[in-house]
C-alpha cells in the first residue's frame, strides 16, 4: 500500500509540472476571432522549405490541438514557408514566403476566402494595414508591396523598390516604419516611394537582434532591441524608443550583463543568438530573453539557461520574470494576455512536428505538439 500510494503521489506531481496535449480529431469549431469560444492560441508553423508544409495549428483551452486547421478545412496545403499572420478587416492575412503569395483566411471557419499571388519576384514577410482597404507587405527582395485588404483581392497593387530589405514593419502616426541593418526606414503612408524615405540611423537590426519585432507602447512610442557593445564585445541589451512624430530616438535603457565567469545562480551572463521580444496588452512591459547562470547543469554539462526579463517603458526598470530551464534555441516567443510564456520549440530541425512550451505562472509547463517549425503564437482575443 505504501509503494502504491507513492506511485499515485508521484503521478499527480508529475502531471502538475509537465502536461502534454494531444491532437483533436476532425476540424476546428468556431470561436477564434473574438476569443469567445474555446480557442486558447493559434500557432503559425513555417514548415520545411519546398514541402508546402506551412500551417496553422489551433490550441484549445482543454489543451487539445488541431495540427493543420487550413488543410483540414480546405483539403489542400496552405503553402510554402508561412512567415506571419495578421488580423485585418476581420480576416487573417498569412504571408507565404516561398509561395510568393498572401493567403486570406476566415478566422472562425479557417476557410480560404482569397489569395493574393505575386506577379513578380518577391518574398513576403509581414502584412500591416495602412488604411481601411489597403496594407503594406514587407519583403526580403528589397521592396514593399501594396495590396488590397477587401474583396476582390486580386494581385498586388504596387511593388515599391527600396534600398534595403525590410523584415518587420509598424504603422503609426500615418507613417510606415521598417527596420533594416542600415537604420529604421520611415515612409509616409500616403506617399510610399523610394526617394521619399527617411532613415533613423540610431536604431537598426544587426546579426543577433534581427529576429526582434518592433513594438509600439501605449503612448505610441516605437521600441527596438539592440545589443550594447564595448570593444566589440556584447556587454548588455539596450532598448531604444523612437518618437514617431519627431522621427528620432528619445529614450534609451540598457540592461548590462554580469561577469560571464560568475557562478552565481540567476546572474545574467550573455545574450541569446536569437533574441525575441513581446509587449503586454497594456503596452507597458516589454518581455525579452537573456542567458543566465542556472543551478543545474544542462545537457552539455554547463550551468546556464534562458530567462525572460521585462522592461517598463515608462521608467526603464528591468526585472526578472521567468526562468526557462531546458530551452536551447527558441524559434518564436510570446507572452499571453494573462502573462504566461509561450515558446516555439522546433526540436532538432529535422522537419518533424515541433512543440509549443506553455509556461504558466504557477510553475506548470504544458507541451502542445503542433506543426513543422512553429514560429509565431497568436492570441485571437488580444488583437495583436
Amino acid at each position: 500500500m505504501f509503494v502504491k500510494g507513492l506511485f499515485y503521489v508521484f503521478t499527480i506531481v508529475w502531471i502538475g509540472i509537465t502536461l502534454i496535449s494531444c491532437d483533436k480529431p476532425g476540424v476546428p469549431y468556431p470561436g477564434g476571432m473574438m476569443g469567445e469560444g474555446e480557442i486558447e492560441a493559434l500557432v503559425l508553423n513555417e514548415g520545411l522549405i519546398n514541402t508546402n508544409a506551412g500551417s496553422i495549428s489551433v490550441i484549445y483551452k482543454d489543451s487539445s490541438v488541431v495540427a493543420d486547421a487550413f488543410q483540414d478545412v480546405n483539403h489542400r496545403p496552405m503553402g510554402d514557408v508561412a512567415q506571419s499572420i495578421t488580423l485585418i478587416n476581420g480576416k487573417y492575412f498569412v504571408a507565404m514566403n516561398n509561395s510568393k503569395k498572401i493567403e486570406i483566411i476566415d478566422p472562425v471557419t479557417f476557410k480560404s476566402v482569397g489569395t493574393i499571388l505575386y506577379t513578380q519576384a518577391g518574398y513576403p514577410r509581414q502584412v500591416v494595414p495602412i488604411s481601411s482597404t489597403e496594407a503594406i507587405v514587407s519583403d526580403l527582395n528589397r521592396q514593399l508591396v501594396r495590396i488590397r485588404t477587401v474583396a476582390p483581392y486580386g494581385t498586388p497593387l504596387e511593388y515599391i523598390s527600396i534600398p534595403r530589405w525590410v523584415e518587420y514593419l509598424v504603422v503609426t502616426e500615418n507613417k510606415v516604419f521598417g527596420m533594416t541593418q542600415g537604420g529604421l526606414y520611415v515612409f509616409d503612408v500616403d506617399d510610399i516611394k523610394k526617394d521619399k524615405a527617411r532613415v533613423i540611423k540610431d536604431i537598426y537590426n544587426e546579426e543577433y537582434t534581427k529576429t526582434c519585432q518592433m513594438l509600439v507602447d501605449r503612448k505610441g512610442m516605437i521600441w527596438g532591441l539592440m545589443n550594447q557593445k564595448e570593444g566589440g564585445k556584447v556587454t548588455g541589451v539596450t532598448f531604444k524608443g523612437v518618437d514617431p512624430k519627431l522621427e528620432k530616438v528619445v529614450k534609451s535603457y540598457t540592461l548590462s550583463f554580469g561577469d560571464q565567469n560568475s557562478q552565481m545562480p540567476g546572474e545574467i551572463i550573455g545574450y541569446i543568438n536569437y533574441n525575441r521580444t513581446d509587449i503586454d496588452p497594456t503596452g507597458t512591459w516589454i518581455y525579452f530573453n537573456v542567458k543566465t547562470r542556472s543551478v543545474e547543469e544542462n545537457e552539455e554539462g554547463v550551468k546556464e539557461q534562458q530567462s525572460v526579463y521585462r522592461m517598463n517603458v515608462e521608467t526603464g526598470e528591468f526585472n526578472h520574470y521567468y526562468d526557462l530551464p531546458g530551452v536551447r534555441m527558441m524559434y518564436g516567443f510570446a507572452v499571453s494576455p494573462e502573462g504566461d510564456v509561450y515558446l516555439c520549440d522546433c526540436l532538432d530541425y529535422t522537419a518533424q512536428r515541433g512543440y509549443i512550451r506553455h509556461y504558466l505562472k504557477n510553475g506548470t509547463r504544458i507541451s502542445h505538439k503542433v506543426g513543422v517549425y512553429p514560429s509565431q503564437v497568436y492570441f485571437p482575443g488580444s488583437q495583436r
